[in-house]
């Protein structure tokens, strides 16, 4: 672009009115769809399973507890209490065992864990592969 003696150099294509409006009917004339397509989450490696997971010893409630921290999106001992009726010692080894099974984040004080999976299909594509 030029601006009397001075050049100015710009960073990006011109595009006028007329050739966006050719691309919007152009998108606009394509097929939809009924409902969105959702894109699978992203899950980078902490959320597999870690070497100390072991589930012989992992409890009966183990994949209820997890289907219901993936629905509240909150992984504490208390919800797990509360909602399956545990005594504290049995919910914090559940919230233990998820976390080594790549389902919660780890303990961070008193705040709830993070939970690594955000919907119930991705969790029971992960269970599936845990043999739950």
């Amino acid at each position: 672009m030029s601006t009397g003696s001075d050049l100015i150099r710009l960073q990006c294509a011109f595009v006028d009115t007329p050739e966006i409006d050719k691309v919007t009917e152009f998108i606009g004339s394509q097929r939809g769809y009924r409902e969105a397509f959702a894109l699978p989450e992203f899950y980078d490696e902490s959320t597999t399973p870690s070497k100390d997971f072991n589930d012989s010893d992992q409890d009966e409630y183990f994949a209820q507890a997890a289907r219901l921290v993936v629905e509240f999106q909150h992984g504490s001992t208390s919800l797990i209490q509360r909602k399956l009726k545990l005594g504290y010692n049995r919910a914090g080894r559940i919230i233990d065992q998820l976390e080594s099974a790549g389902i919660v984040g780890p303990f961070e004080g008193s705040k709830a864990r993070e939970v690594r999976y955000k919907d119930l299909a991705a969790l029971e594509e992960h269970l599936s592969l845990l043999g739950k």
